[in-house]
C-alpha cells in the first residue's frame, strides 16, 4: 500500500475553509476539535492555538537551541506555524522549518506561503484532527512522506503524549526512539532534547 493511500474511507464532512488547518494530497484537513466549533461550542480561537507544552517546547527548547548552534550567516530558522505550498492539493504547516542561508530570497516573503522546501522540519505535536485516517499515525507518515517529496532533507516529529521522537529522511530508514536520545539534526548539529528539557523542569 502505497503511504498516500491511507486516508480512510469515510464519508466527508464539509468543513468551512476557516477550520482547515491543512492540505494533504488533496485532502482538508481540520483543526482538531473542528466538530465543537460546528456546534457552538467553542470558538475558532480555541482550537487554533498552540498548548502551553508545544508553544514552550518549539520557542524556549528548540528554536533558542537552534539560534544558539547554527550560525546565522549559514542557516535561516523559520517558526510559528510557517505555510508551505508544495503543490496544488499541498498546503501544509510546520512548526519549525531550518533554510540554508540565501535560500529565501526577499521576493518570496511574502504574505503567502513559502513555495521553498526547508532543509529540515520540525514538528512538535500537531493541530491536525486524525478522523479522515484509519489512525494518527496515518497521518503522521503522509505528511512526511509529503515533505520528504518536496525536497526537505529530514523531518522530525516530537510526540509530548509518548515521548517519543521520529526522524525521517528519503535515504534512511525511518527511526522512532525514546526522546531522552539526543536528536540529529544536521550532520554537525544534534540536539540533547531531554537534557533541555530537564533544564526547564520538565519531564
Amino acid at each position: 500500500m502505497e503511504v498516500r493511500d491511507i486516508i480512510a474511507e469515510k464519508t466527508p464532512v464539509k468543513v468551512p475553509e476557516k477550520l482547515i488547518y491543512e492540505v494533504l494530497d488533496g485532502q482538508p484537513i481540520p483543526y482538531q476539535g473542528f466538530q465543537e466549533v460546528m456546534a457552538g461550542n467553542k470558538k475558532l480561537e480555541d482550537i487554533m492555538g498552540s498548548s502551553g507544552l508545544q508553544s514552550f517546547i518549539v520557542t524556549n527548547v528548540l528554536v533558542r537551541f537552534l539560534m544558539k548552534h547554527l550560525p546565522e550567516d549559514e542557516y535561516d530558522i523559520l517558526s510559528n506555524e510557517a505555510g508551505l505550498h508544495l503543490s496544488k492539493k499541498n498546503n501544509l504547516a510546520t512548526d519549525i522549518g531550518i533554510y540554508p542561508s540565501g535560500k529565501l530570497a526577499p521576493d518570496q516573503l511574502t504574505d503567502n506561503y513559502l513555495n521553498v522546501p526547508p532543509l529540515v522540519a520540525i514538528e512538535v505535536d500537531t493541530k491536525a484532527d486524525f478522523s479522515q485516517f484509519n489512525s494518527p499515525q496515518d497521518y503522521f507518515y503522509q505528511k512526511t512522506q509529503a515533505l520528504l517529496d518536496f525536497s526537505t532533507e529530514r523531518v522530525v516529529w516530537i510526540s509530548t503524549a509518548s515521548k517519543k521522537i521520529m526522524t525521517a529522511t528519503s535515504q534512511e530508514d525511518w527511526i522512532t526512539h525514546g526522546w531522552e536520545k539526543p536528536i540529529l539534526l544536521l550532520p554537525n548539529i544534534t540536539c540533547p532534547f531531554a537534557e533541555l528539557l530537564a533544564k526547564h523542569g520538565i519531564k
